[in-house]
């Protein structure tokens, strides 16, 4: 990924976790970064027309620090995952004013390809439950981990996703694609991805 999409997207998730939903999060120089931008870390993003990146998400593998096991592990009944296997999705979101309608089932469809590509069984997020129908809708099926929390913002739950051919048929269908909606998918090791 190009300093300037990284750029855009760090821009995008303030305006969207700072902004418009009211999120207590850092924001540096109009960036919104945490602890958990890691050189570990994959963004899954999608670009409008003139280029500016008007969706995306953060993908971590669960075997270094990570949200929900490094700060809202009270979501999790039981053990905290921890697998080669299992990576977290957080800083989903889209500017509602820029990205495809479609767009929560194009960025999972391609959270799923890049699932696929890595041999993954699942993938964790810390969530607002509201998020729950549109993954619902958009063809996947979270399944809560634990209770639920009040942040003060919002009703944060902990999902497991699985990751599987059926989900990604799924989804795709519902994003409407055809094929990958991640560009040059065979030539992903540890870059970054786009969609």
């Amino acid at each position: 990924m190009h300093w300037d999409a990284l750029a855009s997207m760090h821009q995008l998730r303030r305006s969207v976790f700072s902004e418009r939903l009211g999120w207590n999060v850092n924001v540096i120089n109009g960036l919104e970064l945490d602890q958990f931008d890691l050189p570990e870390a994959h963004y899954l993003v999608h670009y409008a027309p003139g280029g500016r990146v008007n969706a995306c998400t953060r993908l971590l593998p669960t075997t270094g620090p990570y949200l929900l096991a490094d700060v809202f592990p009270i979501l999790v009944e039981g053990e905290i995952p921890r697998a080669h296997d299992i990576w977290e999705s957080t800083r989903f979101c889209a500017d509602r004013a820029t990205a495809p309608v479609n767009i929560a089932a194009v960025l999972m469809a391609g959270m799923l390809e890049f699932g696929q590509f890595l041999g993954l069984r699942a993938y964790v997020s810390v969530s607002d439950i509201r998020m729950e129908p549109i993954m619902r809708r958009a063809g996947w099926n979270p399944v809560r981990l634990g209770a639920t929390v009040e942040t003060g913002t919002d009703t944060a739950a902990a999902e497991w996703l699985e990751v599987s051919p059926e989900y990604l048929a799924r989804v795709r269908r519902r994003a409407g694609a055809t094929g990958s909606v991640i560009a040059n998918l065979g030539e992903l090791r540890q870059e970054r991805v786009a969609a």
